[in-house]
């Protein structure tokens, strides 16, 4: 039989496949997805597929249905790290936990064809061994009667020691009591034992087979008395032998780790495999691990016939032990959940020192407060043997007699065979809880990778927490160390939490939190009786009463912690804290990996949101200066330092300054600052950024001026315009930077880089447009002059001189007429020749600005011209002219197309700019682009960094508005920016 495993964890397909080819079940292939277990069935053609119910984003149980609909596989098995009664739909499939996964169930899955909580029974549904496929096999011998051999999966076959009649037969294939006509055909049941030591400790279904044997043994023992097999006395979380398919599902990983190589001294004794029987059944049940660890210490008791047990934890990286569970009796050493440092524990020192078994007489000259205790419990003579879990001590079984009874020679050896029997059990429910916490790490992880919001996440990880805890109220906790706070994130318990959601408290008031903090590690808080503060009064008063905590550790600081409150009656399992900090190991990464990207979300946005305001203000065309000081701003508030500045560096190591943002010098607003200036350099050196915080090298006037500015970290980053170094931005600070300040100044300048080359190529082209107007304004000044120094003056010349011709000599009538008109002709041409010159470049203008030429252009009009113009202020020359050929062609425009009866000029103006409006009554209707007179206009308003606006709806006059800025910058920054 062949198979194909549909689950989106990785590590699984690939443990589940190494234990199904173990164990002789091909596995063709592991598919993530339904799409990818679709087209490897259609390649491959497998028999079954093993398919997660929670498959990510998808349904299980429809991909599943989609499998067998297509006809691509023969049988669909759905795997669940639940059971099967937690799902709700499980489309009437079969179904087998994960951690119950083997061959043999599967197998009789596909033979039985039906659905089933766990993995399905091989037999009928009596749960009898018989058949091929059982682990029992039964042989016909030739003299008719039967061999009863049992079989590993991995094919191993063991001796069972059991020879007899069919009456065997028959008893093998029953797991009910029964009594046999003649009990002396059967060996006896002490041969049975020997075969215990045949079986391979690597077998990955050892726990399985030993439940079996002891089961077999258990019957033989009973019948060989001639009585019913009884079921013994077994603690409450135990059940009766269960059946070979619940042995099978007890390993959580589909298989149990191997138990330590070396063989016990001596072959487990029946009552050995009788108990191990009844701990199979609370783990093939799925038992808490609790229970589990609580029957262990009963069977160790009764085997013993010692009253008091203890099953302890060892915890190497902090060298000390806790106690698991125990024997309840009138009297213990120590509570559930107690833990010591492991030289205070004398019997697990000698265990961990040698690695076996360990025995403790005499406990009147051992000192410390456990030896103190034992003694004052009435204790004497302890023994003790290791639990091996995957090659490593896990922990030990302790038993402690009575200080008037002597422990029986050779006890501790007895207690290192059941141990070793136990160690396979124990495996089982750290495999399980290992599972159950990876199952839980994977729900959350896949929240993460969804990109779910943080919030989604932390209320999964606290979700998560409670269901592998099993407390109902677990509180997700952020911590701010630097202000000795809070904050509660989530917490499963609603409304009973005496702190809400979204809250925060002073440290002092959680001493969960304050122990987590102090240690750094997992912390428990057994009473809260005398703990002072509002929150720990509110924990009694809502019924809670122990509590266990464990920190989140991000970027190796507490990031917060996850705590669990058991409830007042009820008693959380000893290491329960420690589980809880094996979980929160896991999920920091996740908790990480959403900080990460809550903070990139964030940076995003905010970089985002800065980029749309400069590039907002480039759009509008805002002065140069403008946008610089608001991208210095934007800098400053992204990186959380107080100055900044922006310069164009020139070639000769000149820095000029565009913009700034945290100046508290007025005087130095045109100043680029000397650490900026010293950073500069180092940029332009390397082409990177740059950072200075060591300034000792400097002397003299640099190093006071240094010290005059009151920043000592500087850092740098260059600004690339056309793929070369264009300028800088400077931050500087009066405390050390951020280690990451230079790598995020970089990324922000990368950021901002295209709206300051838009930047820079609009301030070129204005720089340009200001070239040309520049240069037409100076051929209309030297032709005005040659005009006003030649062609002008010689006419005035030749009029004279005609003049002086007709004074000079007498001439007739007709003569000095034609002379006269001649003069009038010449008269003419000097007042043409005057006009053009004035349209050329007005001397007026030039002379005594603004105001007079205005007034002097409007009484030329021939349209009656209302006119309101500041008098006795001048402008810079270039806006004068602006303002001049605004209102001097908006007046043409006026008499030659609008038709109009009256124009308003109105100029106002302020310290920072000018603006002139000129206004019509007219037809309206004028647009852009139909002559070159008012393209002309937008043109020179722009070369001086101002706008040009027209309006002149059809019907209802034309409006003509230029506003040009005054500030010396303005005029100037072009060259800057292009030099």
């Amino acid at each position: 039989m062949n198979c194909l495993i549909v689950d989106d964890s990785e590590e699984y397909i690939a443990s589940a496949t190494s234990l199904l080819s173990l164990q002789g079940l091909r596995v063709l292939g592991g598919a993530p997805d339904g799409a990818t277990a679709h087209r490897l069935a259609a390649d491959l053609r497998p028999d079954v597929a093993l398919v997660d119910v929670e498959l990510g984003p998808e349904d299980g149980p429809d991909v599943a249905t989609r499998l067998l609909a297509s006809g691509l596989v023969a049988h669909a098995i759905l795997i669940s790290i639940r059971d099967g009664d937690e799902l709700a739909d499980a489309a009437g499939l079969p179904f087998l936990r994960k951690d119950a996964l083997d061959a043999r169930a599967v197998e009789a899955l596909v033979a039985a064809g039906r659905p089933t909580s766990g993995p399905a029974s091989s037999s009928g549904a009596d749960g009898a061994l018989g058949g091929e496929q059982q682990m029992t096999e039964i042989a016909d011998l030739a003299d008719g009667t039967h061999s009863a051999h049992a079989t590993g999966l991995t094919g191993s076959t063991y001796p069972t020691g059991l020879t007899g009649s069919t009456d065997l037969a028959d008893l093998t294939r029953s797991t009910r009591s029964t009594r046999l006509a003649d009990p002396a055909r059967l060996a006896q049941p002490t041969d049975l034992v020997s075969s215990a030591h045949s079986v391979d400790p690597a077998d990955p279904t050892r726990l399985a087979y030993l439940a079996a044997l002891a089961r077999s043994a258990a019957v033989l023992d009973s019948m060989s008395h001639g009585t019913d097999l009884a079921q013994p006395p077994i603690p409450a979380t135990a059940s009766a032998i269960p059946s070979e398919a619940d042995a099978i599902r007890s390993p959580a990983s589909g298989h149990v780790p191997p138990p330590p190589t070396a063989a016990p001294a001596a072959p487990p004794s029946i009552a050995q495999l009788q108990a191990l029987t009844r701990i199979a059944a609370a783990v093939a049940r799925g038992a808490e691990p609790q229970a589990v660890f609580a029957a262990i210490a009963v069977e160790a008791s009764r085997l013993l016939a010692v009253e008091a047990v203890s099953l302890i934890r060892y915890d190497p990286d902090q060298r000390a032990v806790t106690k698991v569970s125990g024997t309840p009796h009138a009297q213990s050493r120590a509570p559930e959940g107690a833990a010591w440092p492991l030289d205070h524990c004398p019997e697990a020192a000698r265990v961990l020192r040698t690695g076996g078994p360990a025995r403790v007489d005499d406990w009147s000259v051992l000192t410390g407060p456990l030896a103190e205790r034992h003694r004052d419990c009435g204790f004497g003579a302890a023994v003790a043997a290791p639990i091996m879990v995957d090659g490593e001590i896990w922990g030990l079984l302790a038993a402690y007699g009575r200080a008037e009874e002597t422990l029986p020679a050779g006890c501790e050896r007895d207690l290192a065979g059941f141990t070793d029997l136990m160690a396979t059990a124990v495996a089982s429910v750290q495999a399980r809880v290992l599972a159950e916490r990876q199952g839980a790490l994977r729900r959350v992880a896949t929240l993460v990778a969804e990109g779910a919001e943080p919030q989604a996440v932390f209320t999964a990880v606290a979700e998560q927490a409670s269901r592998l805890l099993g407390v109902g109220a677990v509180s997700l906790i952020r911590c701010n160390p630097d202000r000795r706070t809070l904050t509660k994130i989530y917490g499963t318990h609603g409304s009973r939490s005496p702190v809400p959601d979204g809250s925060t408290w002073p440290l002092e008031q959680c001493p969960e939190a304050v122990l987590v903090l102090r240690t750094g590690g997992p912390a428990r808080v057994d009473d809260w009786t005398d703990i002072p503060g509002p929150a720990a009064a509110g924990h009694r008063d809502q019924g809670f009463g122990q509590a266990v905590a464990a920190p989140i550790m991000v970027d190796g600081g507490v990031w917060g912690l996850l705590a669990a409150y058991g409830e007042a009656d009820e008693v959380l399992a000893a290491g329960c804290e420690r589980d809880l900090a094996d979980f929160t190991d896991l999920v920091a990464i996740a908790i990480a990996n959403v900080q990460v990207r809550d903070e990139l979300r964030g940076l995003a946005e905010r970089q985002g949101a800065a980029l749309r305001r400069v590039a907002t203000l480039v759009a509008q065309r805002a002065p140069s200066l403008v946008i610089f000081n608001s991208v210095a701003a934007e800098a400053s508030r992204a990186l959380g330092v107080p100055r900044v500045d922006i310069g164009r560096r020139h070639d000769d190591g000149r820095v000029g300054l565009l913009g700034s943002h945290g100046r508290t010098d007025p005087t130095q607003d045109d100043v680029f600052s000397l650490g900026g200036v010293l950073a500069a350099e180092a940029v332009a050196a390397t082409g990177r950024a740059a950072r200075i915080d060591d300034w000792s090298h400097l002397a003299g006037p640099e190093a006071a001026a240094l010290a005059a500015e009151g920043y000592t970290s500087v850092a740098a980053a260059p600004i690339h315009v056309d793929g070369a170094l264009w300028g800088v931005i400077a931050v500087l600070a009066d405390q050390p930077l951020r280690e990451d300040t230079a790598t995020r100044l970089t990324d922000f300048t990368h950021l901002v880089a295209g709206s300051i080359s838009n930047v820079h190529a609009r301030d070129s082209l204005i720089a340009s447009r200001a070239r040309i107007v520049t240069a037409g304004d100076d051929t209309r000044r030297r032709i005005e002059r040659n005009l006003h120094d030649g062609i002008q003056q010689r006419v005035v010349a030749l009029s004279l001189s005609l003049r002086a011709v007709r004074m000079r000599y007498p001439l007739a009538p007709d003569v000095v007429a034609d002379l006269d008109e001649l003069a009038h002709d010449l008269d003419s041409v000097l007042e043409e020749i005057r006009v053009f010159s004035q349209g050329l470049h007005p001397a007026l203008l030039s002379r005594s600005g603004l105001g007079p030429s205005l007034r002097d252009l409007t009484r030329r009009s021939p349209v009656p011209v209302e006119l309101d113009v500041p008098g006795g202020r001048r402008f810079p020359e270039p806006v004068e002219t602006a303002v001049y050929y605004l209102v001097s062609e908006a007046l043409a425009n006026a008499v030659k197309h609008a038709g109009a009866s009256v124009v308003t000029v109105a100029v106002e103006a302020d310290a920072h700019s000018v603006r002139a409006v000129v206004a019509d009554d007219g037809v309206g209707g004028a647009v852009l682009g139909r002559g070159t007179g008012l393209t002309g206009l937008v043109d020179r308003a722009e070369a001086l960094g101002g706008r040009f606006t027209l309006d002149s709806p059809a019907g209802r006059g034309t409006r003509v508005v230029i506003e040009l800025p005054l500030a010396a910058r303005s005029s100037g920054l072009a060259g800057t920016l292009d030099g």
